[in-house]
């Protein structure tokens, strides 16, 4: 309808309206209406631009891996009969070497297939065995001579002037590599060239004391240097500690080793094929091709001892074909003639009975091949592992998440070998097969994230069993990653179920009790003050939290969980107590009724502290920090604090229903009902205590003990802590929107029901909370929200670190604390950075539901408060 309309209707008195609105309310009307539907639908974009940015960047976690052919070249240097005994490339997958049987150095172009370099590693003697780092370039090289030889062989990547190369070779276009100075020299698109040579650096060899030849070798670097197990073809094992001292007179650097023995059990006096020593020295491996395995504690180099022999292959027809550590030297991968692949490490169970307690388990299965398992090519950096099979395809798995990432077409005629080795960075796999090389593409930038791995179990390295971590860093580069976020959810529930535990009564009851018995002239002042609260900065909740009440509550614990029970039974009696004063004076004195009520928090707080030492030695055998470590005592004490609250309640229902039959014949007085009040509370509050003690002890005699559970080893900045602090900055929130539902109660209800004959409290309980039902759980769900969200109280008070247990004397790291720690030091698009816009939009969704659940229960209270 327009305004001439409007101005010519009839009202609903029947009177024309005579005077007409002004141009200018209607415009500044219609600019309102616009203006507020278009920040109603900004704030809508708002929201959905940031939950679509999460999910931009957390979407390419889930792209799958992709392998693409690069180049193919033919090698000379493999045209030989025997294939290499170890490949290697650079970083940028420019140049190949490759050690061969004969005991030569080869280095080649992977762009040409020309050779660089070649040189002879072992002068005079045939190359026997051989160790190959699989990352620092440390070798170690048997002769049949009986002598070794240490040193180190890699890449080394200089950067040289334009004018020097030009000079020598002509511009190069970018990109364009050329052969310079035994190496490889690579125009970059801006600066100066890369020059990649490879670098060899080998002692002068070791004289082995061994008649019989040495058969195999291993080299590991542990913080204490050098160590070396060799096995000799006699059959002994020998562990020697590798030490190096330098003469300050002539310079001469002497090798020394420190050697210990043992003679190895040889299944028909057939000697191993493999032998692997692990990355810190204290475990040596001897593996025959039939899956028997020997292991050997080796913690003290100078007394190997037999450790126990595992079988790796459970089917009688298979034979072990390749053993490989994985990087880091702890978990050995098995590959067998059936196409299998397998990962084992060593764990320590309880009931173990080797001599070091470790036992070797199998923790990882993964897809099998169509043939038999000729190659693996661990990774360097990270837990991908490639795997040929006979018939020339290759696959590239992640151990830890036991998942297929890729694999190779299938060849177009089988090799007689093959060998594979990864690219330093992940971002190739190159195969050798007789002559020809491959260069695959590899495109696998999150190969350690699938949604069991996230969500579910994983069986990480050295564990005993699968199970939920968050550890994204470590100090070690051979670091497993382990992003699963369920420790991180559970926190983020436990802070929010405990400050809420804390904060919904007070905030509910407090304004309860100001909205519905406080005189509003105090009322006027107390809910600003309470309001206040909310002002205070959540950093500095953190810091009295972490910084002054956590060392308080630890010093005062039992205390504490007293006060828990003495101050609400403090309130209580005291509201007993005031009922037994005459009518005429708690008229006169009802505005004193707010101070008594604040007199009874300090009566409750220094009953605690009196009953504090008491009720430690009664309950928790005189020392509650060694009975939470399970120490001393029984778990009655748990018990008895667990379910007071729930014996109290049934105590108290119980009464109700019981007193009614009771009641006496004649009208009582009111003193006579006070004081009939008072020994009921009395006798109830000591029933209560009764039948809480004994449930516990009922509970404790069935074997159950709270103790490793619910509660636990005390952690000075814990859940409880936490818990009392995040409800000291929700309580505002809740009290003020819940203060105003109830306020906003008709006062017609009110005034209809103690017309009725109904007391005040029975008005607010049946006819004031009922109808103010939503708001009230309105002020619950933002509570909850601010709570979910919170980040420096949990990240400065509650010990920061993933845990999943129960224990409130325990921390635990939120999803927001994760975000706000480790976002600043994570790189940008790395399977950190997005597994951290994981965590947001967990957080995000997780507000969501919430928040639709709450809108859905809310909405239902709504209904049913107008049918009051």
């Amino acid at each position: 309808m327009s305004s001439n309309e409007s101005a010519n209707a009839g009202a609903f008195t029947g009177r024309r309206r005579v005077r007409r609105t002004r141009r200018t309310v209607l415009v500044a009307d219609t600019l309102a209406r616009v203006f507020i539907t278009l920040g109603g639908i900004g704030t809508i974009a708002a929201v959905s631009l940031v939950c679509v940015f999460l999910v931009w960047v957390v979407v390419p976690l889930f792209w799958p891996a992709s392998i693409a052919p690069r180049a193919r070249v033919s090698l000379a240097a493999l045209a030989g009969p025997d294939r290499p005994v170890h490949v290697a490339v650079d970083e940028y997958v420019n140049v190949a070497w490759l050690v061969t049987r004969a005991g030569d150095l080869v280095a080649c172009r992977l762009d040409t297939g020309a050779e660089l370099m070649r040189r002879k590693l072992y002068d005079g003697a045939q190359l026997v065995a051989w160790s190959f780092a699989l990352r620092d370039g440390h070798v170690a090289l048997a002769g049949d001579d009986a002598t070794i030889r240490l040193g180190r062989i890699g890449f080394a990547s200089s950067f040289v002037p334009a004018s020097e190369v030009e000079a020598e070779l002509g511009a190069l276009s970018p990109g364009d590599l050329a052969a310079w100075r035994g190496g490889v020299v690579q125009r970059m698109a801006e600066g100066p060239y890369r020059l990649q040579q490879l670098q060899v650096e080998l002692d002068a060899p070791l004289q082995i004391e061994a008649d019989s030849g040495i058969a195999l070798v291993d080299l590991s670097i542990s913080p204490k240097g050098r160590v070396l197990a060799l096995l000799t073809r006699a059959g002994e094992l020998r562990i020697a500690q590798v030490t190096e001292r330098k003469n300050l007179l002539t310079g001469q650097t002497v090798t020394r080793l420190r050697e210990g023995r043992v003679p190895v059990a040889l299944p028909e006096d057939r000697l191993p094929d493999r032998l692997l020593l692990a990355g810190l020295g204290d475990t040596v491996l001897l593996t025959w091709s039939d899956g028997r395995l020997q292991r050997y504690d080796t913690r003290v180099a100078t007394n190997p001892v037999w450790a126990e022999t595992v079988d790796l292959l459970a089917e009688p027809d298979a034979r072990l074909t390749q053993v490989e550590f994985l990087v880091g030297k702890t978990s050995l991968v098995a590959g067998d003639s059936l196409g299998r692949t397998r990962v084992w490490f060593c764990t320590k169970p309880a009931d173990a009975t080797t001599v070091d307690g470790a036992v070797l388990v199998q923790a990882h299965d993964l897809p099998a091949g169509d043939a038999a398992v000729v190659a693996l090519a661990p990774s360097a950096r990270s837990r991908v592992l490639a795997v040929g099979y006979g018939d020339g395809t290759a696959c590239l798995f992640h151990v830890t998440s036991q998942r297929l990432l890729t694999r190779t077409p299938t060849a177009p005629q089988v090799p007689t070998w093959l060998a594979l080795t990864m690219a330093p960075k992940d971002d190739a796999l190159v195969s050798f097969a007789q002559q020809d090389c491959t260069v695959w593409s590899v495109h696998a930038p999150h190969p350690e994230i699938t949604w069991a791995a996230i969500l579910g179990r994983v069986h990480y390295e050295g564990s005993q069993r699968p199970e939920h971590v968050w550890q994204s860093s470590s100090g070690t580069d051979d670091f497993e990653e382990k992003y699963g976020l369920m420790p991180l959810v559970f926190g983020t529930l436990k802070a929010t179920l405990y400050s809420m535990l804390f904060a919904v009564p007070l905030a509910v009851l407090a304004a309860i009790y100001t909205s519905e018995f406080l005189h509003p002239r105090i009322k006027a002042r107390v809910k600003p003050t309470i309001e206040v609260m909310a002002s205070l900065p959540s950093v500095v909740l953190g810091f009295l939290a972490a910084l002054f009440f956590a060392p308080l509550v630890e010093g005062v614990l039992p205390a504490c969980l007293t006060a828990l029970v003495t101050v609400p039974f403090a309130f209580l009696l005291g509201a007993s107590l005031w009922q037994l004063l005459p009518v005429s004076r708690t008229d006169r004195g009802r505005h004193l009724r707010l101070l008594g009520m604040l007199g009874a928090l300090p009566a409750g707080l220094l009953l605690a502290a009196t009953a504090g030492p008491v009720v430690e030695r009664w309950l928790f055998a005189g020392d509650i920090m060694a009975w939470l470590d399970g120490r001393d005592g029984t778990g009655v004490g748990a018990w008895v604090f667990f379910l007071l609250p729930l014996s109290a309640l049934l105590v108290a229902g119980g009464g109700s229903r019981w007193l009614p039959r009771r009641a006496a014949a004649a009208e009582p007085t009111a003193r006579q009902i006070a004081f009939g009040s008072l020994v009921r509370f009395l006798g109830g509050s000591g029933l209560a205590v009764l039948l809480a003690w004994g449930a516990a002890v009922a509970l404790t005699a069935l074997g159950w003990d709270p103790r490793g559970t619910l509660v636990g080893t005390y952690v000075q900045r814990n859940s409880l802590i936490v818990g009392a602090m995040m409800g000291f900055a929700v309580i505002p929130i809740i009290y003020t929107i819940a203060d105003d539902a109830l306020s906003a109660v008709p006062e017609s209800l009110r005034a209809a029901s103690l017309a009725s004959g109904a007391t005040p409290w029975q008005t607010a309980v049946r006819i004031v909370i009922p109808t103010a039902m939503s708001g009230l759980f309105s002020a619950m769900m933002v509570g909850l929200g601010r709570a979910v969200g919170e980040t420096m109280i949990v990240l400065m008070a509650a010990g920061n670190t993933p845990v999943m247990e129960l224990n409130i004397f325990n921390g635990f790291r939120t999803l927001s604390a994760n975000i706000a720690t480790e976002l600043p030091e994570a790189v940008a698009n790395s399977t950190h950075y997005r597994m951290l816009f994981l965590a947001a939009l967990m957080l995000f969704a997780i507000t969501f539901a919430v928040n639709s659940l709450a809108e859905v229960i809310r909405l239902r209270f709504r209904r049913r408060a107008y049918q009051l």
